[in-house]
């Protein structure tokens, strides 16, 4: 007898496990269908994850390097990869068996293969071993996530070509190591191995690295980065990359050729959507492989919803899990709020960390919007010094009538947590006033944030 279900989820991502569990906990009867043998997609098994573990033993590496400065001696240290290796793949099989366990839990079935549209209610699944089982359903959600982008001309080859798939399994710290594409992935792996000890150089195609974010806070970043064995070349464009096994030949318009031991193809990723059944439907794909979709993320097929990387939104993890919640709680019949993407934030885990949310200053002034900027170091602040995280600033972009906040920029340790602040307030309108009146613990390295809004407000008190 075929299964039946008010809920199948075609993919197992941030996007995909939380529309599931959601679902779930709304009543609905869920099926989840995941092409891997692990719950959890790209983030949890090549992504956010492992890269994260990875980013953290690179950071702890370098304070070890600075103990005798907070009066240690222990001799001479080292570090053993393949040790930091296994640490980070006990970090993502215990989540992999906590995601096993949440779907057992909430008695979500789940079913591992390839999971197509056959129809407007039904999905097919075909296994490693090609048996091909169909399901039923009301409803559909789509989180098939993206999967790393090549070029034509220069394509990874898992030796020493590799893509950001491939590097989160290599075996040791390559002595040079060229990374095409200064976007997140490419400049969160440029520190991780510049940290650890690799000559790593950056070849970026756009005047800037991290093209996207605040270029104040990407030039703050770009000086620390300096420090970290790391060059840093914009404006550059890849024409060829040969592999002789032993080493690869770089080829960069105007420059003379160069060899690496390993070089990581880092330009992007693209979004999973040619091989799911759309045709079956009557969907269609636009522009970069998206899904179209309303402000409730339904397609032109009614009972069919997609979310994540596969939609034309930023293409971030935390995006995804929040548009799977909004899309599930439109099928169970709820009217939840829009999602509103400028109070959507985006953090970057380099050495120091980017986070940001909202407009940047180069973006104001494309807009002709009138702004002003409040910023704060956190050089000043005493927790900064205590924690040997003086690098950065807190940079608030603001409208000057009513001091609406239009953006927030951070580029120093723990700003990937501390944006998090912004995103309540962006979603509550706060205004530069209201911050700067709410009392923050001291001391703090979020300290800065309160002093950042009294520069709009009047004048730092410390400094």
């Amino acid at each position: 007898m075929t299964a039946s279900y008010d809920l199948v989820v075609i993919g197992s991502g941030p996007g995909g496990e939380v529309g599931a569990l959601k679902a779930a906990q709304l009543g609905l009867k869920v099926a989840l269908v995941e092409k891997s043998e692990n719950l959890g997609g790209t983030c949890l098994n090549w992504g956010c994850i492992p890269t994260k573990a990875l980013l953290h033993s690179a950071k702890t590496w370098d304070k070890l390097q600075h103990l005798e400065e907070q009066g240690f001696s222990t001799g001479p240290v080292a570090f053993n990869w393949a040790k930091i290796m296994e640490r980070k793949e006990k970090i993502v099989d215990q989540q992999r068996k906590g995601l096993r366990f949440l779907m057992k839990k909430n008695k979500i079935d789940t079913y591992e293969g390839h999971g197509r549209l056959e129809s407007k209610t039904s999905v097919s699944i075909t296994d490693k071993a090609g048996k091909v089982t169909t399901i039923q359903t009301k409803f559909v959600l789509l989180a098939t996530g993206s999967r790393v982008r090549e070029l034509p001309f220069a394509k990874s080859n898992g030796k020493n070509i590799v893509n950001s798939d491939h590097i989160l399994f290599i075996d040791h710290i390559p002595k040079t190591l060229a990374v095409v594409g200064g976007g997140v992935v490419g400049t969160e792996f440029a520190s991780l191995f510049g940290r650890m000890g690799s000559q790593v150089t950056i070849i970026e195609l756009a005047p800037q690295i991290l093209p996207t974010e605040d270029g104040e806070c990407v030039k703050e970043l770009e000086r620390h980065l300096k420090k970290q064995n790391i060059t840093i070349e914009t404006g550059s464009k890849l024409t060829g990359v040969t592999d002789d096994g032993k080493q690869v030949k770089l080829s960069v318009e105007g420059k003379p050729d160069r060899f690496f031991d390993k070089v990581l193809l880092s330009i992007g990723r693209e979004a999973v959507t040619d091989d799911i059944g759309l045709n079956k439907v009557g969907l269609t794909t636009e522009k970069g492989g998206f899904i179209k979709v309303d402000e409730h993320y339904k397609t032109a097929v009614s009972n069919i919803f997609a979310i994540g990387d596969i939609i034309s939104t930023p293409a971030l993890a935390h995006t995804a899990s929040a548009e799977a919640y909004h899309a599930v709680e439109v099928i169970a019949g709820h009217v939840p709020p829009l999602i509103n993407y400028a109070a959507n934030p985006a953090a970057i885990y380099t050495y120091p960390e980017i986070a940001s949310i909202g407009l940047t200053e180069e973006k104001c002034k494309e807009e002709k919007r009138e702004y002003k900027i409040a910023k704060f170091p956190f050089a000043p602040m005493a927790k900064a010094k205590i924690e040997d995280a003086t690098a950065g600033f807190v940079k608030i972009i603001y409208e000057p009538k009513y001091k609406e906040i239009l953006g927030v920029h951070i580029v120093g340790n723990t700003a990937t947590e501390m944006i998090s602040e912004f995103a309540l307030g962006k979603v509550l309108e706060t205004t530069l006033d209201e911050i700067a009146h709410t009392i923050h613990p001291h001391p703090t390295i979020s300290e800065t944030i309160v002093e950042a809004a009294h520069v709009g407000t009047g004048g730092a008190i410390h400094m």
